[in-house]
């Protein structure tokens, strides 16, 4: 503290006290109390502004001076020393009588020592130190000219510091070494080969790199490496490359036997190659020696790969150095840590891209990536792996990367986006799959379809049916089938990868791809339509509802191997392939020249028991509506399409693709297979969404259907007798409402509305499908004129379930989690009431206030009339069957409970959140 207040004149002074000190003793206890004050001093000087550059330089290099070479000599070996232990001999053991003196037994008598020489070593650190922090924090600045010329002198210094006796004088001078070899100084270039001979002086004295030192001369050496200072030191080195280069595929042995015959050995440095290096031959394979051990030791990894790529930065080539390059390949892999493995990465990068490389070895070096990007056992290995292929296939050039990466890697990537169980290795496979085919020629190009054609064949052919008797053999031919439909899925999965990258040179394959496309869709709408078929003719079995419960346990232990379920993977993939083709490429999949039939499949598709097929397929039908136009259903064939002779199969389309999914009968089947999905249990956020979207286009086509008459208000619409009954089932719902194109409109608003009302009667609670249901009426509010809204046929489908909604009480059977959010039973039937008022307000503003009013009694009326009934048939229930009429009485009980339980906790929440305000004084709850 008083070193940073006081004068700089002062510092002597304070310095005085202590030398005399050291001069007395050399005891650990008081030299410990002087090093721990010197070290005080030292940061006080660096804090202390007042202090000037010049005063602070001028001090520290008389006292390092001063002090450095009287700590470089050994005290037993000065000449006053060796003159005082000859005295003390002589008076000990003198024989002559004559010559014998009588010395009194006095302290001041007793010759005194002087421990300043051995303790000198102290002032050095003490000066150096000062130096070490004033660089380090730049104080001495790099841009004035007159420091830089006061700081040339410490080159010297520094560099005589490495000749020291004491480690810590060593470690210091080794930093600031380390700053200096950045600053223009003109000595510096000078003292580097002298430098870095003491350096490999103080390794071979060594036996270990644990000490600070050894770490301290290992980032001196990293730092004069890459100093400018080096490379104009260096400026006539140019490394030859080895004849052969590879891996340790040459052993002694062969190299001893080709020498005896004449030959020259497998692996050649030339003589000339390091004769223009600041390190020679033999030095770099000692460091590399000496280092190896680091690079495994996380304490020391740091260090040890800046010297590393210190020494490749300055292509110094050895044949040790690619063992050890090697091992940083596989450490590369096998690292725990992430930064070790990042490190590794761009370690070894630099290497392969400044290093000469044998063909074989660069090979090698491909295989090597691609064997543990697909088969290494930890995530992290296969992770790095993937990195660092997708580094090579940025920065290496085509004619480097072409003839030695471009088909292990094409291979690699599709195998990990099959097989890997790692969604992220699958992520960054698919991401790094089109930028590598994107570079492909050609040639490569065209065997890369020929190895997709030959996986897709294998989709027709793994539904073939085994006709082996053997049990043997039949096994293998359903693994062999198996193997043919992981390749198909594999095939279909690179098309929709690469159809964007690829662009215009996709054209060709366009025919091929279509026709993938349609087999594997073909083959999956007959293999679970045939599995339905068995399941609805078994009694007291629902074929669809039994397939959807199979397919929704398939991710959570069910059987993958259901026959049923067996090409799900695959019409999952053919139909995102698809969707990406219809949108990088409209005209040819939606044009004149699209294809029909693969849109009857995906129609078809719809109802597949598999939920993310179920969403594949209406996210394709949303691609194909989006780029059509409502207009097109009045152009379209109005003729309905054959019947099908068997569930499985498409009807031929007789009339412009373009319009196959616009007809009044196709856009029927697409609602009636939205409905289907909508109706099911398993129905996500982002299917029941897209159902929504699909669902109001087709409301968009039908309307343009409606008679001009019915528009104006003027014709005359029947009401359907949906909302006039208690038909809970979407069978009685198309019964009671026929369809016709004229009234398709008023058919697809019963349908949904039944499906609400559906969901209150026996849904138990649940809010999803109205909650959908309720969406999709805002957005037909809105579009439909009022005039039309305002019949029956319309308007009744809709109050019906919304105001029974509004009405109703009983509370979900569990809390649902959307988004990272859990809703409570009361929350959703909260949202969902709130919901419907939504809707309810928008239709008042629609149609008027007055016409509200008189639906909603006629609803009210008709609820409260179906009510009675109900009380009626239970009644009679409790007579006929007293043990269901008991299991309703105690649904009903618990639902009453859980209700009553909800309220009672969701007031329990409100009242401590009210305390919690009131404790801490919430100004809000003030006002």
């Amino acid at each position: 503290m008083l070193a940073s207040v006081t004068q700089f004149d002062n510092i002597r002074m304070m310095l005085a006290p202590l030398r005399d000190i050291l001069r007395e003793t050399d005891t650990p206890k008081r030299t410990r109390v002087v090093d721990n004050v010197l070290r005080r001093i030292s940061i006080g000087v660096n804090h202390n502004k007042s202090y000037d550059t010049k005063s602070i330089l001028i001090f520290c290099h008389s006292i390092i001076n001063q002090y450095l070479a009287m700590s470089t000599k050994d005290a037993k070996d000065t000449k006053k020393v060796k003159e005082d232990a000859e005295q003390l001999k002589r008076l000990r053991f003198a024989s002559n009588e004559e010559n014998a003196k009588v010395y009194i037994r006095r302290k001041d008598m007793a010759p005194k020592r002087d421990y300043l020489q051995a303790n000198a070593h102290r002032f050095v650190q003490f000066g150096l130190e000062i130096v070490y922090f004033g660089l380090r924090r730049e104080r001495f600045s790099s841009k004035d000219a007159e420091v830089l010329g006061m700081l040339d002198p410490f080159v010297d210094l520094a560099g005589n510091g490495l000749f020291s006796r004491y480690n810590s004088i060593i470690s210091l001078c080794c930093k600031i070494w380390a700053i200096m070899v950045r600053l223009p100084l003109p000595s510096v270039s000078a003292g580097i080969p002298v430098v870095i001979k003491r350096l490999f002086a103080i390794f071979r004295q060594t036996s270990s790199t644990n000490s600070d030192m050894i770490q301290n001369c290992f980032k001196l050496l990293a730092s004069l490496l890459r100093s400018k200072h080096a490379e104009s030191l260096m400026a006539g080195y140019e490394p030859e490359e080895l004849e052969t280069p590879e891996k340790d595929e040459v052993d002694k042995t062969a190299s001893d036997k080709k020498a005896k015959k004449g030959k020259k050995p497998a692996v050649r440095i030339s003589a000339d190659c390091m004769k223009d290096s600041l390190i020679s031959e033999q030095q770099l394979r000692d460091l590399i020696d000496f280092i190896r051990p680091d690079i495994e030791e996380t304490e020391r990894q740091a260090t040890a790969f800046s010297l590393i790529r210190a020494i490749l930065t300055r292509r110094m080539i050895v044949d040790s150095l690619y063992k050890l390059l090697d091992n940083i390949r596989e450490l590369m892999i096998t690292a725990q840590d992430a930064n070790v493995r990042e490190v590794c990465r761009l370690t070894w990068f630099q290497f392969l891209m400044d290093y000469p490389l044998g063909e074989r070895r660069l090979t090698n070096a491909m295989s090597f990536i691609v064997q543990n990007a697909t088969g290494y056992v930890y995530e992290s290995g296969r992770v790095s792996a993937l990195e660092i292929m997708g580094v090579i296939i940025n920065r290496f050039a085509d004619e480097i990367l072409l003839p030695n990466a471009a088909e292990p890697f094409f291979l690699g990537l599709v195998l990990i986006i099959a097989k890997d169980e790692s969604s992220q290795c699958r992520e960054m496979a698919t991401h790094l799959l089109p930028i590598m085919i994107a570079r492909f020629d050609q040639p490569r190009l065209n065997r890369a379809w020929t190895l997709l054609d030959q996986w897709s064949a294998g989709i027709a052919n793994s539904c073939e049916p085994v006709v082996e008797t053997d049990a043997k053999k039949a096994a293998n031919a359903e693994i062999q089938q198996a193997k043919m439909r992981e390749l198909g899925r594999a095939a279909l999965q690179c098309y929709g990868i690469i159809i964007e990258p690829l662009g215009d040179k996709f054209g060709k394959r366009i025919p091929a791809f279509l026709s993938i496309v349609d087999t594997a869709l073909t083959v999956s709408l007959k293999t679970w339509k045939q599995a339905e078929m068995q399941l609805n003719h078994r009694p007291g079995v629902d074929g669809v509802g039994d397939l959807e419960t199979i397919a929704a346990n398939l991710h959570s232990g069910g059987d993958p191997h259901n026959a049923a379920l067996t090409y799900w993977e695959t019409a999952y993939l053919a139909l995102n392939a698809y969707e990406r083709f219809a949108r990088v490429m409209p005209q040819k999949a939606v044009g004149d020249n699209g294809q029909s039939r693969i849109w009857q499949l995906a129609v078809r598709h719809l109802t597949h028991p598999h939920a993310w097929v179920r969403l594949s397929a209406a996210r394709l039908i949303g691609a194909y509506v989006a780029m059509g136009d409502p207009s097109w259903m009045l152009e379209a064939e109005s003729e309905s399409p054959a019947e099908e002779t068997a569930e499985w199969e498409v009807p031929v389309y007789t009339g412009r693709p373009k319009y196959v999914l616009f007809s009044a009968c196709a856009l029927k089947q697409i609602a009636h297979g939205l409905i289907v999905q909508l109706s099911s249990r398993f129905v996500s956020p982002e299917l029941g969404t897209q159902i929504v979207k699909n669902l109001y286009f087709i409301a968009r086509c039908f309307l343009t259907a409606v008679p001009q008459s019915a528009l104006e208000g003027t014709g005359t619409e029947p009401v359907a007798d949906a909302s006039d009954d208690d038909s809970d089932s979407d069978e009685e719902a198309e019964q009671s409402s026929v369809w016709t194109k004229e009234r398709s409109l008023s058919w697809l608003i019963n349908r949904i509305g039944s499906l609400a009302r559906t969901e209150i009667i026996r849904g138990r609670g649940l809010t999803e499908k109205r909650t959908y249901s309720f969406r999709w009426f805002a957005a037909v509010i809105s579009l439909v004129p009022p005039t039309l809204l305002k019949q029956s046929a319309y308007i009744m489908p809709i109050v019906s379930p919304l105001y029974r909604t509004t009405q109703d009480t009983q509370l979900p059977s569990q809390p649902i989690t959307l988004s990272g959010t859990t809703k409570s039973a009361t929350e959703q039937l909260d949202e969902l009431k709130s919901l419907a008022n939504d809707v309810i307000k928008l239709l008042q503003t629609r149609i008027g206030v007055t016409e509200f009013s008189a639906i909603l009694v006629k609803v009210q009326s008709h609820v409260s009339q179906v009510q009675s009934q109900r009380r009626e048939r239970r009644k009679q229930l409790a007579v006929i069957d007293p043990e269901l009429h008991a299991k309703k009485k105690i649904r009903k009980h618990e639902s009453s409970r859980r209700r009553r339980q909800e309220q009672m906790s969701e007031h329990a929440r409100r009242r401590t959140r009210i305390v919690v305000r009131r404790a801490y004084g919430d100004k809000s709850s003030e006002k």
